[in-house]
């Protein structure tokens, strides 16, 4: 089960990059959009690889979901809204809102964040922004499809994703006369 969902979420990831792969963009430099659809891979995947190396089965499954329930929506929200791109090309098909790219970038970096931490979740935000900003920039989304994006690929995973929590690690909170107290344990 556990290599199916893997395998699941880099499929999902593969076939969505591809359909929105158009590297038609109405400025020269396509380094920043290069880089921008590299990232836009790289924080979800890595989200899931550091998952499975550390063996958190409940995490995949949440991921999973988080993920999963980004690209439909995005994909469903682009044939219903059917919108073409700021700047495209004639002869070229692509739909604009919301912005893929960013949607998978956002959740990816949603899903570091409150699985694993703000330490971890604030430079992948960063990334995230990195990739909405390459969407803009190549001119193939304006500003509400990639805002909108941010919101989905964050929203599912509040939906989706809970804190981390290892099995050696037991927090608990015991009520005292006046107060309470908070145990923490652990093993090495």
């Amino acid at each position: 089960m556990k290599k199916v969902l893997l395998c699941l979420a880099v499929v999902t990831l593969l076939v969505t990059h591809t359909a929105h792969a158009d590297r038609h963009t109405a400025r020269n430099d396509a380094t920043v959009t290069r880089i921008g659809d590299y990232t836009m891979l790289a924080i979800p995947i890595s989200a899931i690889l550091y998952t499975v190396a550390i063996q958190d089965w409940q995490g995949a499954r949440q991921w999973s979901l988080a993920i999963g329930s980004t690209a439909v929506t995005t994909e469903v929200l682009k044939f219903v809204t059917n919108e073409e791109r700021p700047y495209q090309d004639s002869g070229v098909d692509g739909r604009t809102f919301p912005s893929g790219h960013t949607s998978f970038a956002f959740s990816g970096a949603a899903y570091w964040q409150m699985r694993y931490g703000w330490y971890i979740g604030a430079p992948m935000y960063a990334a995230a922004a990195y990739v909405g900003y390459s969407r803009n920039y190549a001119r193939m989304h304006n500003w509400l499809d990639i805002g909108t994006a941010a919101a989905i690929g964050i929203g599912f995973n509040y939906l989706f994703t809970t804190r981390y929590i290892p099995d050696n690690v037991n927090l608990s909170v015991e009520p005292t006369d006046g107060g309470a107290m908070l145990r923490f344990h652990t093993t090495f």
